[in-house]
């Protein structure tokens, strides 16, 4: 084994069993984490070495302090290099259908870069240009210094990790724990998937030192000269050949006499080696070495040399000079030969800070005008203007202000935040700089809340047209509501708009009343807006945005309150176009427009989120699909797909997590807890309960009321009945303190019922029950009425009781809600046969179980045997066969493959992995009792 990989026999066979996984046509993910100079970056080397000596494709990429800002940097330095040298057919294979937006950041000709604004898109896109390179071989992905990574490249690869089992993919990464500055949320949520695998290097043992100094010198070294050099470098492998380079510079052998050379040099060894080489350097070698340090990692030779001032024919001498002097790297085996790099970050930044400042501020603004007119992304210029002083120069703001536009559309907001935040120090011409902050004002709130206040009230403070100032009080407003946690300053600050904004700026006005509404939605304990709400309805019918938002946001306060009369004037707002795009895009007043539609019939809100989803999917954020595939997902639990549920909720609180919006993952967790309670899963609902409900929490947020609910499940489904009784109750006090009544939201009374019947104060349950009862019949769902219905006739005895279960069972039945319905049959059956009527129990029993089984409910299946046998049946599996087993995820899955589309195909369109399709086909084929493609439409023809 080389000196360079000694003591490190375990981190290699990880390393070769990784490529070997790959090979096989498995998948692997190893983390080499490790402080500066302990051989991160030489495992990683070793990595790609393996893969390519296997056969491997190997794409690379290297995390940099100077572009850390640079979106989807990494992401670019991974795939490009490969996609501007391939053949133009491969090319064009790689990012054909669902992979094209990729193309649009990879800055491939015949892709249009403003044609897609979604960040979903372009890291779904990102996602199937891998899988299909994957498809041409098992493909090795290298990143080194992934502290550095910018963040939209740190998402992408945390929507890639739930993927790799569809993959043969190799991704092996590098990082120093605790650097200053990295994207923690994001390292974090990767380093703790279950897919990675975690390597740390360590310090090297005094005999590998030796060993390593033997290398090095050429001979063995003496005893007290090996220990001295392990003892002032801790056995740090790099700072151990440092100080030998050192050493050697000095002319020093490795014996006793040079102990006391090793103690002065000790761990300031690579300082004083780079200061020595560069001072022994000629001075175009030495400017060359600056400009490489300032391009940073990958310089182009042809940059470098220009921004040097070389003459381009001797750039190839000077490039040897500092190779010699173990500087700059010659590219590895394989790779492309047009970058330059330092043989070690920590060189690079010792070269960039040695190099005088204002030769380095004015060699960072020479690499931003030359990557500008060598056409390079703005971003990539942009990352150099941030280390240029201000100069009060208008081309320097509109260079950071485009470069934060095009970070942006490609979701990388913290990015946005810092161009604008200099272009702001320039400072742009006053009156740009309303502009300016409002921009900064508006990344900012999806990275910064602070921030973002301290702009947008900034701008505040220098508008003066009312208008301008209505405009910035929607921003505004909303950082103090949901960021700040504000909702005084929210309601005092839009109300002072109001009444300075002048008549005829209705569609502004409406906006702002919408605005106003919202407040009791987030925040406990502002009912009193909701005064308005008859002077709002009252309003001329109007076409605008706002008018739009407003009537959204009535309809939602409508919804919570258990008025009916919202659900038409939700599908009026859902079906206008603009409107959808709108919730796609992010917008806070559109993205709930659905909601009441999800409520009141789960057939019309599945069908309504899909519309919202798909938009979302091709334009939208990762926070705006997150929320609206939660809703989705919400319906599908009203309506009893269980599996359906909880793969949107599973996957719209992925979203959430990357995102980084806690605030909205309340609802989605105490859903997804929900659905797994159903599905027999409690202690999988008690974990994300209960890492949910920590003290950290802010529990001011209207929301939080749902986990609350969800831990009264839990809680209740465990016998700890008195406790789920105080959280029901906390529950349902959180909603009625915000004007909530609507049973189909929060049936908290029914839950809290079914806690004091089982605690024998029946009688108390059954007053709550009957309460939601009132409420639920004013809102006129069957789901709504149908549960409270069961819960009055389970807590009531007898005849009278099952009269009641059975007017429960005939409302449900032709409705859409199968597992209320489900549940209804089997609470009906359970009471017939303690009423002695078997024969009449067992048939109920049976289409409960079987209703419960194709809602994928097995704690109500287990519940419903145990009934039938107590009913003298013996009761057999339910049937797993025909048309009405398949899930809707199934049913469309069967009816694109007998079109004819491919597995891949059908996987680009649904949003889901190969893999998945093929789990999906497989249980077609068994539930319809098929063995082949060719057989699919006509079972789907007999089943329709």
């Amino acid at each position: 084994m080389t000196a360079d990989l000694l003591d490190r026999d375990e981190d290699v066979a990880l390393l070769r069993q990784g490529v070997s996984d790959a090979l096989s046509g498995s998948h692997g993910f190893l983390a080499i984490s490790a402080p500066a100079g302990l051989g991160k970056s030489r495992l990683l080397k070793e990595a790609g070495t393996l893969a390519r000596e296997a056969g491997l494709r190997v794409l690379s990429a290297r995390g940099s302090e100077l572009e850390r800002e640079y979106s989807l940097g990494l992401v670019q330095q991974l795939y490009e290099p490969l996609l501007h040298s391939c053949d133009p057919a491969d090319r064009d294979r790689w990012l054909a259908d669902a992979a094209r937006p990729a193309g649009s950041v990879l800055g491939v000709s015949g892709t249009d870069a403003e044609t897609v604004r979604g960040e979903f898109a372009v890291l779904h896109g990102l996602f199937w240009l891998t899988s299909n390179l994957c498809q041409d071989g098992p493909l090795a992905l290298v990143v080194d210094d992934l502290h550095w990574g910018d963040e939209a490249s740190l998402r992408f690869l945390a929507y890639l990790l739930p993927r790799l089992p569809d993959l043969r993919l190799l991704l092996v990464v590098a990082l120093r724990p605790g650097e200053p500055g990295a994207a923690e949320h994001l390292i974090d949520l990767l380093l703790a998937d279950q897919e990675c695998t975690l390597l740390h290097p360590t310090p090297l043992g005094p005999e590998a030192s030796g060993l390593a100094l033997t290398s090095w010198f050429g001979e063995t070294p003496d005893a007290a000269f090996a220990a001295a050099c392990h003892e002032a470098t801790g056995g740090n492998p790099l700072l151990l050949r440092e100080l030998s380079r050192a050493l050697v510079a000095e002319g020093l052998s490795p014996a006793r006499g040079s102990v006391p050379q090793v103690e002065h040099l000790g761990s300031r060894a690579l300082q004083r080696r780079v200061a020595r080489e560069i001072g022994r350097l000629q001075p175009d070698a030495v400017r060359l070495a600056q400009a490489v340090a300032v391009l940073g990692p990958r310089a182009h030779p042809a940059h470098a040399a220009s921004l040097a001032g070389l003459d381009p024919a001797l750039l190839g001498h000077h490039l040897a000079d500092l190779h010699s002097a173990h500087l700059l790297t010659a590219p590895q085996h394989g790779e492309p030969g047009d970058h330059l790099d330092f043989v070690h970050p920590l060189v690079r930044a010792t070269v960039h800070r040695g190099t005088p400042l204002s030769r380095r501020a004015d060699l960072h603004a020479r690499a931003a005008a030359l990557l500008t007119a060598s056409g390079a992304r703005p971003e990539l210029a942009a990352e150099h203007l941030l280390h240029v002083p201000p100069a009060h120069d208008a081309d320097t703001v509109t260079a950071l202000r485009d470069a934060a536009r095009h970070a942006l559309g490609s979701g990388a907001a913290e990015a946005a935040l810092t161009y604008l935040r200099r272009a702001l120090e320039e400072p742009p011409p006053r009156q740009e700089r309303i502009t300016v902050l409002t921009e900064a004002g508006t990344a900012a709130f999806l990275t910064d809340l602070p921030a973002a206040k301290r702009y947008l009230d900034e701008a505040a403070d220098l508008a003066v047209d009312p208008r301008t100032r209505g405009g910035l009080a929607t921003i505004r407003e909303l950082v103090y509501l949901l960021g700040m946690q504000d909702p005084d300053h929210t309601v005092t600050g839009v109300r002072d708009v109001l009444e300075s904004l002048p008549a005829e700026e209705d569609d502004l006005r409406r906006t702002l009343e919408a605005l106003l509404l919202a407040v009791p939605l987030v925040t406990p304990g502002w009912t009193d807006l909701l005064r308005q709400l008859p002077r709002l309805r009252a309003l001329a019918p109007s076409g605008t945005m706002g008018a739009l938002a407003l009537d959204g946001m009535i309809a939602i306060c409508d919804a919570y309150a258990g008025d009916p009369r919202c659900v038409e004037t939700s599908r009026r707002v859902v079906a206008d176009p603009r409107v959808r795009q709108a919730a796609a895009d992010g917008g806070f007043l559109f993205m709930n427009a659905a909601f009441p539609l999800v409520v009141h019939d789960p057939d019309e809100g599945v069908a309504a989120c899909e519309t919202l989803v798909a938009g979302a999917r091709a334009t939208g954020s990762l926070l705006s699909l997150s929320a609206l595939q939660g809703f989705r997902g919400f319906a599908w639990l009203q309506r009893g797909d269980l599996a359906e549920a909880a793969g949107d909720l599973e996957e719209a609180l992925g979203l959430a997590t990357t995102a980084h919006t806690p605030v909205q993952q309340y609802a989605l967790t105490a859903w997804l807890a929900e659905t797994l309670l159903e599905q027999g899963l409690a202690a999988r609902a008690e974990a994300v309960v209960e890492q949910a409900l920590q003290p950290s929490q802010n529990r001011e947020n209207r929301a939080y009321g749902f986990l609350l609910y969800a831990h009264a499940c839990v809680l209740h489904g465990a016998g700890s009945h008195e406790a789920a009784l105080k959280a029901a109750l906390d529950a349902g006090a959180d909603f009625t303190g915000s004007g909530g009544h609507n049973p189909a939201i929060l049936p908290w009374q029914t839950l809290a019922a079914l806690c004091l019947h089982a605690l024998g104060r029946t009688d108390e349950g059954l007053d709550h029950a009957r309460r939601e009862l009132d409420a639920a019949r004013r809102w006129a769902s069957p789901r709504a009425e149908g549960r409270a219905l069961r819960t009055v006739g389970l807590l009531t005895p007898g005849s009278d009781g099952i009269g009641v279960l059975t007017e429960a069972e005939r409302l449900l039945r032709p409705s859409s809600a199968r597992l209320e319905h489900a549940k209804t049959l089997v609470g009906l059956g359970a009471a017939v046969r303690r009423s002695n009527q078997r024969s009449q129990a067992r048939t109920l029993l049976g289409e409960g179980m079987e209703l419960a089984h194709r809602c994928g409910a097995r704690l109500l299946v287990d519940h419903a045997r145990t009934e039938l046998r107590a009913a003298g049946a013996r009761p057999r599996t339910p049937r797993q066969t025909g048309p009405e087993a398949l899930t809707p995820s199934e049913t469309r899955a069967a009816r694109m493959a007998a079109t004819g589309l491919t597995n891949r195909q059908i996987a680009q369109q649904l949003f889901v992995t190969t893999k998945t399709v093929e789990v999906h086909l497989s249980a077609v084929y068994r539930k319809l009792d098929i063995s082949h493609r060719s057989q699919l439409a006509t079972a789907l023809a007999d089943t329709s």
